[in-house]
């Protein structure tokens, strides 16, 4: 799209015009400044009290600048993550439900296609996030559909503390990729304004042991190319001391080539996809009332062409999301949510026969009790929905936290969740089905946290054991008419346990920090109608029993190091579990140094990935490199203003 060139353009002008601006607004000096984290993330960070929430810290996001979310939430969280090669499509899935079942939120926005009900991790950008949290178990009454396994929280944040930052990243690694990132932070005690540009590419012609092929050979990959740049303008303008407004624009242009799987010889297709996302967010502070108004627009295009069978597909999307919220302090123990939700998506392809749209309209509620020494705390909420004038199952969970003494707390949830029919499950023709039913079910959570600190030691140890049941599971089966069809027929069960320790250990200039994680998870077909018998019992394709991840990281004074080991067990590919990927094992290091220039920093990594040079497999036959190296620099200035 042409306005895609022209938009880092507009934006800078924007925010140079707003630079500029002296907003007429008398702030008292001892006004404290909003937090800003209320606005995109009241119910994440009031009304989840009892869900087990991993939250990834700043200091291991930055390492992650030059790459994708993919990348770093298979190495740091025990997040099942499915990928087609180092640039093809990768998505996620948590406790052993597919990524349908697991809604990506940026900035309190579900990024779920209304096609597919996916989210494609290599096309987020690590450089643009600022905070993330990864929440576990179903949450479907405070977040709506999908929220069955869990939600990965995407939040951009900004602060009002008169600086400006300026930051500069760029990597190089084999195969010719390239990176580089530049960032650029304002704020005064009023206004705060972030822009980042950004550009990805790389021809990824790495060599791989075909495994398919006789002999076993290495062969060199080809047709897997990819370009990436983007654009994302990030606003806070604090009206008053209890009212705020941010803004964010995300432009961003991806095209990719599609490599053949190794049981092919040649491949010529190709994707190009076009994003534009714009939100705006409006929050007022009061003693007793807060109130969240949020507006959401997001368009993207897709077009995939294969060559080879003269094959060009296009779509295109829109959707609108409108959302009022209110917080209410109610007395000392009690906060009050209620909030109404209004999305609508459009879709445009030649697939569909017509463009389809969808209207849901929900409603919300949370309470939360607290007691007085703040030992005990207790949600409960409700949610309904309306998806074009037909009500979805009423949802609702039940959360709580306690703390046994000033080390322990045990936390419990259960609630209702529900998962919406996508687009392409209603209306692809042929074989969409508009008489599907939502998918719907239960989960239950129990986890034990403990945490304890003594002289320079600081330890943390969780487990948690759930529980997943989900009806009316939708799934494409053979028809008497010579193609496939979208059907109501299964039920899953998933069941499982969550380990993890974190310990760190400080002296003087030498620190160390060790993270353990470990989850196993049993998912399986159950017996139900129109159900395969030879699939009853057997675990769901791609969902490993095993998966594990080992974080060790040292550093003493401006040296650093990492060593990240990740585990994933075997994976079956056959709904009878006749067919399976083989178990791997990779492990990264990284060595570096941080360099301190009065108000900035350089930080310079090298790092060689998959360091023993596994052959491996994430999905079958698709190819992954052996071991290959990468450097990267990162120059960041800051200065506060008077």
């Amino acid at each position: 799209m042409k306005f895609l060139k022209n938009i880092p353009f507009i934006l800078l002008l924007w925010g140079n015009c707003i630079y500029a601006t002296d907003l007429p607004i008398d702030i008292p000096s001892d006004t404290i400044a909003l937090d800003e984290i209320e606005i995109t993330a009241n119910r994440l960070v009031n009304f989840t009290t009892g869900s087990k929430i991993q939250k990834i810290n700043s200091s291991d996001i930055i390492h992650y600048n030059t790459s994708s979310l993919s990348d770093l939430l298979s190495e740091l969280t025990t997040v099942s993550v499915k990928s087609y090669g180092l640039t093809g499509l990768s998505s996620v899935s948590l406790r052993g439900m597919s990524s349908k079942h697991t809604v990506v939120l940026w900035n309190g926005f579900n990024l779920q296609s209304s096609m597919n009900g996916g989210v494609d991790m290599n096309t987020l950008p690590s450089f643009l996030i600022d905070e993330i949290d990864v929440q576990y178990g179903g949450s479907g009454a405070l977040f709506g559909s999908g929220a069955v396994g869990g939600i990965i929280h995407l939040n951009n944040t900004l602060k009002l503390d008169n600086k400006i930052e300026l930051g500069y990243n760029q990597n190089f690694g084999s195969f010719k990729t390239f990176f580089e990132g530049l960032k650029f932070n304002y704020s005064n005690k009023k206004f705060a304004s972030s822009t980042r540009v950004y550009h990805n590419s790389g021809k990824n012609d790495f060599e791989f042991i075909n495994t398919q092929q006789f002999g076993k050979p290495k062969v060199k990959q080809e047709n897997s190319a990819s370009k990436q740049y983007g654009i994302l303008q990030s606003n806070l303008i604090k009206i008053n001391s209890n009212q705020s407004l941010t803004t964010n624009i995300w432009a961003q242009d991806h095209y990719r080539e599609i490599p053949a799987m190794m049981t092919s010889s040649i491949s010529a297709a190709n994707e190009n996809s076009e994003l534009l996302r714009f939100s705006a967010a409006w929050n007022r502070n009061g003693e007793i009332s807060s109130w969240y108004t949020r507006f959401y627009y997001n368009y993207e295009s897709l077009v995939y062409k294969d060559s080879l069978i003269d094959l060009v597909s296009k779509m295109k999307n829109n959707s609108l999301i409108g959302e009022i919220e209110n917080k209410i302090s109610i007395k000392n123990n009690f906060l009050l949510n209620i909030g109404i939700n209004n999305t609508y998506d459009k879709v445009n392809t030649a697939n569909y026969g017509t463009n389809q749209f969808r209207n849901r309209t929900a409603i919300y509620s949370s309470l939360k009790y607290f007691n007085n020494p703040e030992t005990f705390a207790a949600i409960l909420s409700i949610r309904e929905e309306l998806v074009d004038n037909e009500f979805t199952p009423f949802t609702f969970s039940i959360s709580s936290r306690y703390h046994i003494n000033k080390f322990i707390n045990l936390n419990t949830n259960i609630s209702r969740n529900y998962n919406l029919p996508a687009l392409n499950d209603l209306y692809w023709a042929p074989g969409g089905n508009p008489d599907l039913k939502s998918e719907n079910g239960w989960s239950e959570d129990l986890g034990i946290n403990l945490n304890h600190s003594f002289s320079q030691n600081l330890l943390n140890i969780e487990i948690s054991a759930f529980n997943i049941n989900l009806n009316n599971h939708i799934i494409w089966l053979p028809t008497s008419s010579s193609y496939w069809s979208a059907e109501n027929v299964e039920k899953l069960w998933s069941r499982g346990i969550e380990t993890s320790l974190n310990y760190t250990y400080k002296v003087s200039d030498f620190k160390l920090s060790t993270n353990f994680l470990y989850t196993y998870t049993k998912s399986t077909y159950e017996k139900s109608e129109n159900a395969e018998e030879s699939s009853i019992g057997k675990q769901l394709m791609y969902i490993p029993e095993h998966k594990g991840n080992i974080g060790l990281k040292a550093s003493y004074k401006w040296l650093n190091a990492r060593y990240i080991y990740s585990y994933v067990g075997r994976r079956y590919i056959t709904k009878d579990n006749s067919g399976s990927v083989d178990p791997y094992q990779v492990a990264d290091l990284a060595v570096g140094g941080v360099f301190k220039l009065k108000a900035s920093d350089l930080n310079i990594n090298f790092k060689i990935n998959n360091i023993w040079n596994e052959t491996y497999e994430v999905m079958a036959f698709y190819a992954m490199p052996l071991r290959y190296y990468s450097i990267s620099l990162s120059y960041n200035f800051n200065k506060y203003l008077n």
